[in-house]
């Protein structure tokens, strides 16, 4: 006989007993999902070979589109109110930016109808620039925090599969030579080494040895051992890349954002830090056309390699006034083509300076949109929505990638787009604080005079 203890029993009949393995967050539908993952960044990345890339162009970047897909159809399967809760904010104030692009340039457009090219580039550039912040916050809402680590092995698989499909080319013998030599050497790139170059995918890991050098969770030996085998990995694939402006500039911000997290009060320090920026920008522009920057370079023997001639030709093109209302986004490859077709240069380079290749466009009022939701914004959001690291961790890639806006055409790349929203993203899972519980009151004597008044003349 069982005693009364036995057979009174409190249960909690809400949770319902899975009837299959197809049940919510079941570990076969997390791994289905993580596996699904990786192979969709994994593949997508890999079209960032130059082999594919010069056959198929950026269309291997639409699978990451799959991620978008499982997301939705999770989303239908197994509606979540509190996941959704989760991505909805960051995704808007990711998208503003977008919008904000798109928005300025119709008005600018509005003015000038006859920039039809540049149109139809600024559409299809911003669509894809949405693709990638979309698959982004699908991965969070997906796999949580576990998204970064995921992202991770993806990129080194994709980097480390064109590594080996370079290999024939060029034999293993003297592809390991090539490897050695650039690594060595410091940037002396031949033959297997100048392949390995992946331009956008070398830059992001960076992004990636920053977060686990300063902000990968390590207080149990599990994630201590991961954290150091992933910033292994990531180091690795960083310096086959060798992108020498990228390396000093990760150093520094590792040692910043380990200064700032020192601070117990962060928050006014990084609004400064973004404020900051955004200030440098406006000096860096006088700076450029002026001539300024290309003369201190070239005074510490740096090789400007025709950056400073296409910065000289686009003096014609914008006036620095705050009445400046700029040209549209993308004009910057509209009349890099016909400075090309009209034989004032030999090659349609790519302008090599995303701060002025901004400003030129999106003229001084989008200029200081740009600059303002990216650099102010962004980071006040993630102190409010998530915490201080969350947002010292945003700023300091963003600082890290700002590095390269300087020199280079980064800004707008696909991958780099991606881990900057995904990390603070998906970091700030673990790191949102829960909102405070009601604690129920006592009404004082006042309120509970006031309550007695208004029952009494209800009566």
């Amino acid at each position: 006989m069982r005693t009364l203890s036995e057979i009174i029993v409190k249960r909690d009949y809400s949770q319902k007993s899975p009837s299959s393995v197809f049940y919510k967050d079941s570990p076969f539908w997390q791994k289905l999902i993580c596996i699904c993952y990786v192979g969709f960044i994994a593949l997508a990345a890999l079209g960032d070979w130059k082999t594919l890339q010069s056959i198929l162009g950026g269309l291997p970047k639409i699978i990451t589109a799959g991620v978008i897909g499982m997301a939705i159809v999770y989303g239908f399967i197994y509606p979540d109110l509190e996941r959704v809760k989760k991505v909805f904010w960051p995704a808007l104030v990711y998208m503003s930016l977008i919008a904000m692009l798109f928005l300025w340039s119709i008005v600018i457009w509005l003015m000038d109808f006859s920039a039809i090219s540049t149109m139809i580039r600024a559409c299809s550039k911003l669509m894809f620039q949405s693709i990638s912040i979309l698959t982004a916050v699908s991965g969070v809402f997906l796999l949580g925090s576990k998204t970064i680590d995921l992202f991770a092995i993806a990129v080194c698989l994709a980097n480390a599969g064109i590594m080996v499909l370079e290999i024939p080319t060029f034999g293993l013998s003297a592809s390991i030579q090539s490897l050695m030599r650039c690594l060595l050497t410091f940037g002396e790139a031949e033959g297997y080494a100048r392949n390995l170059e992946i331009h956008d995918l070398t830059f992001v890991f960076g992004q990636l040895v920053l977060y686990y050098a300063t902000f990968a969770p390590h207080d149990t030996k599990q994630e201590k051992r991961r954290r150091w085998r992933m910033l292994a990995a990531c180091t690795f694939f960083f310096f086959v890349g060798m992108k020498r402006i990228a390396i000093p500039a990760v150093v520094l911000f590792i040692f910043v954002a380990l200064i700032v997290r020192c601070f117990k009060n962060k928050k006014k320090l990084i609004i400064v830090w973004g404020v900051a920026w955004v200030v440098f920008f406006f000096l860096y522009i006088y700076a450029v056309r002026s001539g300024l920057v290309s003369k201190l370079l070239h005074i510490t023997g740096i090789d400007m390699m025709g950056r400073d001639y296409l910065w000289s030709l686009a003096n014609d093109y914008y006036d620095l006034s705050i009445t400046y209302v700029g040209h549209g986004f993308e004009y910057v490859d509209t009349i890099v083509t016909e400075w090309y077709n009209s034989g004032i240069i030999n090659h349609p380079y790519p302008f090599h300076n995303d701060i002025l290749k901004v400003f030129v466009e999106m003229g001084f009022p989008g200029f200081v949109f740009w600059t303002g939701i990216q650099y102010i914004i962004t980071p006040i959001f993630w102190m409010h929505y998530a915490d201080e690291d969350t947002a010292l961790l945003y700023l300091s890639n963003l600082s890290y990638m700002t590095m390269t806006y300087l020199t280079d055409n980064t800004s707008f790349s696909f991958w780099c787009t991606m881990a900057l929203r995904l990390l603070p993203l998906a970091y700030s899972v673990q790191r949102r604080k829960p909102p405070k519980p009601q604690v129920w009151k006592p009404k004082n004597k006042k309120e509970m005079q006031d309550r007695i008044r208004i029952m009494m003349q209800e009566m």
